[in-house]
């Protein structure tokens, strides 16, 4: 067989590749470490310019409405032409302003004094009027607060100082507005670089806008993306700008800064890998230089390959193709016209191998002589263990029944002695009382025939005992099987009870066996079948004909054979009965055993008794000319 082994060739190959590439590569990506940091830093310096330019727009475009509120409120103190500002100065503010979607006039204590609205379920400022007082009275300055979405729009919350003078320090009232911030959304959508995503984050966390929303605004109640930005602020852990981890395992760049007077926060990010993004953009600029590097790699390697690595594997290859030969062809010896013998240490590698291969024919030849003279006496060896066993096996089981039947026999001899004998003189002395003077006495009667029925009885455990012990040469003889079964159930003393009832097949058959030793076995099937079959049962004696084999079967209506004794019930003088020897179904197994039968035994379907079956070899068929 033919062994799959990497070649040296490709290795050395490899190992050179490896030692021309990997300098390159490690100083390729000393060179990228170094970039990347520079790159980080340029990237990182133009998002804070990216942040600071949003934040001074969203600075810018809030002061400019603020201012607005301001002049407004300047103009109706003494220019007004009244003391103070009232409910047509506020509704033609509105009217003019369409991004002004709410107005309401508070007294110094925050009490309502009128309002001009498009809206009244949707402007609330309860939850930030403290905040609003605080600011516009106590300091005179103006208030930028929370920001709210309705009908798929945000707008801010603004209030302002109302004087009644303008050069008036007091406060007289408090101007509260609510600003419709689509404008504000358009030129953040135009503001935002392409090429980075922004967001704004109000003080509270509310996301206020970021690249890509519509119209530039937020305008989703619950953005998932707010919870990402909120964790921005958390990582930064107070600077200004840099690299951060987020949960899923990604890194980013990072640049923030906080809107002057809004309170808000505005976020410039990048990916990390942005970095090797540009550094790759501005490797291929230089792509012929790799190049360069690369040819000069694989001129090296042919070089060092055609100079040193083929005289060495060339008759290395030989000898492996001269090995994989010597072990498969065994008839094949290598010579030195089937190897390269260069002068030098794989030359006298190549003089080993040939002197080991000839070593090696020598020993093998000597060992598979030695093998086949081995297996010769393994063979012999296992053909007389077989013989032995067999013979030791007989001899053993014939020992062991020989000396269980002796033993048996010994003891029915002694029980015919000394039982039968006894038995036989109390019978006789009740006929003889019976006839000198016949009982007229009820009881006498039920003794006298109680007395012979246990005679009966025990004659009958004697019988049994003496036909299993009793071993006697067969007397084989032809037999009509439909006949012979005929006679037995005609004969067989049945119980009133029971119903036996013949199921004979119609071809009869001829057997040669023992009739007497068979008619006993089958007798006692008889037997056992009445005896477990219920009051006015039925005991069916049959026979099915096969075409070597017949079977005769006994079924009876009782209870079943349970699983577990199956296999006791045929040991001697094993029984369930409350009176037995336990030695009838043992006579039936030996009987059929001696005529090289089979036995078997199954409970009907749904526990309707139990079938005895015994099958014997068919001596003759009718019209068979065919015996044996």
């Amino acid at each position: 067989m033919k062994h799959k082994t990497s070649s040296l060739f490709s290795k050395a190959i490899l190992v050179l590749s490896l030692v021309s590439v990997v300098p390159v590569f490690l100083i390729g990506w000393h060179v990228l470490r170094v970039d990347s940091r520079v790159l980080q830093k340029e990237i990182l310096d133009k998002q804070r310019t990216v942040v600071s330019q949003i934040a001074s727009v969203l600075a810018e475009e809030v002061s400019r409405k603020a201012q607005f509120f301001d002049v407004f409120t300047d103009l109706h103190t003494d220019f007004g032409g009244h003391p103070f500002i009232n409910k047509e100065d506020i509704d033609y503010l509105r009217q003019k302003n369409p991004e002004i979607t709410h107005i309401t006039v508070l007294n110094p204590h925050g009490r309502l004094l009128f309002y001009s609205s498009d809206d009244d379920a949707r402007f609330s400022y309860a939850s930030e009027l403290g905040n609003i007082l605080r600011s516009c009275v106590e300091e005179g300055k103006a208030y930028v607060g929370s920001i709210n979405r309705s009908n798929g729009r945000l707008y801010a919350l603004m209030a302002f100082p109302l004087r009644e003078h303008l050069q008036d320090a007091e406060t007289v009232g408090v101007l509260v507005a609510e600003m419709d911030l689509a404008d504000l959304g358009q030129v953040l959508r135009e503001l935002y670089p392409k090429d980075m995503f922004v967001a704004v984050v109000s003080a509270d966390g509310n996301l206020i806008s970021y690249s890509g929303a519509k119209d530039g605004l937020a305008l989703e109640a619950d953005n998932p993306l707010r919870y990402e930005v909120r964790s921005w602020g958390v990582k930064l852990k107070g600077n200004s700008g840099g690299e951060i981890r987020l949960d899923n395992g990604e890194s980013i760049l990072l640049s923030r800064a906080n809107v002057p007077v809004l309170n808000w926060t505005v976020y410039v990010e990048q990916p990390e890998n942005t970095i090797g993004k540009l550094f790759l953009e501005s490797t291929f600029h230089s792509v012929w230089d790799i190049l360069l590097i690369f040819l000069a790699m694989a001129v090296f390697l042919v070089l060092v390959a055609y100079l040193v690595i083929i005289p060495i594997v060339r008759p290395v290859r030989r000898l492996q193709e001269a090995a994989v030969k010597l072990e498969e062809q065994d008839d094949y010896m290598p010579t030195e016209k089937d190897v390269l013998i260069p002068d030098n240490e794989i030359g006298q590698l190549a003089r080993v191998f040939l002197h080991m291969a000839t070593v090696l024919r020598e020993r093998k030849n000597a060992i598979l002589a030695a093998q086949q003279e081995l297996s010769a006496m393994n063979r012999d060896l296992e053909v007389r263990v077989q013989e032995r066993t067999a013979e030791l096996k007989a001899a053993t089981d014939e020992l062991v029944k020989s000396e269980r039947l002796a033993a048996i026999g010994q003891m029915a001899s002694i029980i015919s002695h000394e039982i039968r004998n006894p038995l036989a003189v109390i019978s006789n002395a009740t006929r003889l009382i019976k006839t000198i003077e016949p009982p007229s006495n009820p009881k006498l009667i039920k003794q006298f025939s109680i007395i012979e029925a246990e005679i009966k009885q025990a004659n009958s455990i004697i019988s049994e005992v003496l036909g299993f012990a009793r071993s006697r040469e067969m007397m084989l003889s032809v037999i009509d099987l439909n006949s012979y079964l005929h006679d037995i159930v005609a004969s067989f003393p049945v119980q009133c009870e029971v119903r036996l009832r013949e199921e004979l097949d119609t071809e009869s058959v001829r057997l040669k066996v023992d009739a007497e030793e068979i008619k006993q076995a089958i007798r006692n099937l008889i037997a056992n079948a009445c005896e477990a079959s219920p009051a006015k049962g039925t005991v069916a004696v049959g026979s099915k004909v096969g075409k070597k084999a017949v079977c005769i079967y006994i079924a009876d209506e009782g209870p079943g054979v349970a699983e577990e004794l199956k296999e006791k019930i045929f040991s001697p003088f094993f029984t369930t009965k409350a009176r037995g020897t336990g030695l009838g179904l043992a006579v039936v197994r030996k009987a059929v055993s001696r005529h090289k039968g089979k036995l078997f035994i199954h409970n009907n379907p749904g526990g309707k008794g139990a079938v005895f079956e015994v099958y014997l070899r068919i001596y003759r068929k009718t019209g068979d000319t065919k015996y044996g």
